[in-house]
């Protein structure tokens, strides 16, 4: 439909131009005979000179209109080619910031001697300006841990997490660890109350973190894919199941920005899915150990007395120590770098 239109246009341009030459020809004729002095040499020479300027005119016009033309033409070209880019450039940088990770980290095994300094320094600069933390993953041995270093306290603390009483799941995840290098030559057993243990003592751990603000705890099955921690700026995703990572603790991970696709999806999820949610408890400094120890019990279902808590306690502090280590030389580089930081602005 359009080729049609155009083609219209440009027989009515042709039709139109060849109407203005012969009127102006007819025009020329009828006007030549009013002279009667003229003779038909001297018509056709005047014809003849008209047509010499005619040629010349025509000559330096067409140089002129073309170098006109052209300017034009690379003036708009120039300009239509400036704003896609500058339309392109755009939407690249949204795109990216809406789907694409801000930085990728490395998997790390603890037993060689770290957790991964780029991760954590990351993590923890996020930790010290936030207000909001959420944890999802099948368990969070590290959280408490982690908050307890900070010198910042949030005013939000949503963790999700397997239930200690969820034996299917248990299984599930235990299975996944069999792999891993401080497990080796456990029985499947063996790894499912070792998985039990933690989860108890994760439990214990965020209700003593309770003191510092209120702690949002959701039990829900996890299928141990991924897990993330998420700040105001920022959510940390660890993929367990990357290519060549399942016989690591420490999987790869991807820092996606607050802008991102991924980043409203998944606190919009973990917010709906804490409020329809029937198995989930919010600690708070009011309560005391009785209501940690009714909790426990209804999760388990076997009693749990005063001297299992300080069991676990004990075990969750022993079991951390190394990791609570490692956060301290972390807060002691990047007090240091502040340090210098203010020294040299000064």
């Amino acid at each position: 439909m359009a080729s049609g239109r155009q083609r219209m246009r440009r027989s009515l341009v042709v039709y139109a131009f060849w109407v203005a030459c012969l009127a102006t020809l007819v025009v020329g004729i009828l006007l030549v005979p009013l002279d009667k002095k003229l003779t038909s040499r001297e018509v056709l020479s005047s014809i003849g000179l008209n047509l010499v300027a005619g040629v010349i005119f025509a000559v330096i016009f067409t140089l002129l209109s073309n170098r006109t033309q052209e300017q034009n033409l690379e003036g708009t070209l120039k300009e239509g080619l400036d704003q896609f880019s500058a339309r392109l450039a755009a939407e690249l940088s949204r795109g990216r910031r809406e789907f694409l990770p801000t930085a990728r980290y490395e998997p790390v095994e603890p037993a060689d001697g770290g957790y991964g300094d780029p991760f954590n320094v990351d993590m923890t600069e996020s930790l010290e300006r936030t207000g909001y933390y959420a944890f999802r993953g099948p368990s969070a041995r590290y959280v408490a841990a982690r908050l307890r270093c900070s010198s910042h306290f949030p005013q939000q603390v949503t963790v999700a997490m397997l239930s200690p009483g969820d034996t299917q799941m248990i299984a599930r995840r235990a299975a996944d660890r069999r792999n891993w290098r401080r497990f080796a030559g456990q029985s499947a057993r063996e790894l499912e109350d070792g998985l039990r243990d933690e989860l108890v003592m994760c439990v214990v751990s965020l209700f003593d973190y309770r003191r510092y603000c209120p702690v949002k705890l959701l039990y829900t099955e996890d299928t141990a894919v991924y897990r993330y921690e998420m700040f105001d700026d920022s959510v940390f995703v660890s993929w367990y199941h990357a290519h060549g990572a399942e016989a690591l603790e420490m999987p790869p991970s991807y820092r996606f920005g607050s802008e991102s696709f991924l980043y409203k999806t998944l606190r919009l999820d973990l917010t709906r899915r804490f409020d329809i949610s029937r198995h989930k408890v919010t600690f708070t400094a009011e309560q005391d150990d009785d209501f940690l120890i009714r909790h426990l019990t209804d999760l388990t279902g076997g009693p749990v007395t005063e001297q299992d808590l300080a069991h676990w306690r004990a075990e969750y502090d022993r079991r951390t120590a190394d990791f609570t280590s490692y956060m301290s030389t972390i807060y002691d580089s990047l007090s240091r770098l502040r340090r210098l930081t203010d020294e040299r602005a000064a």
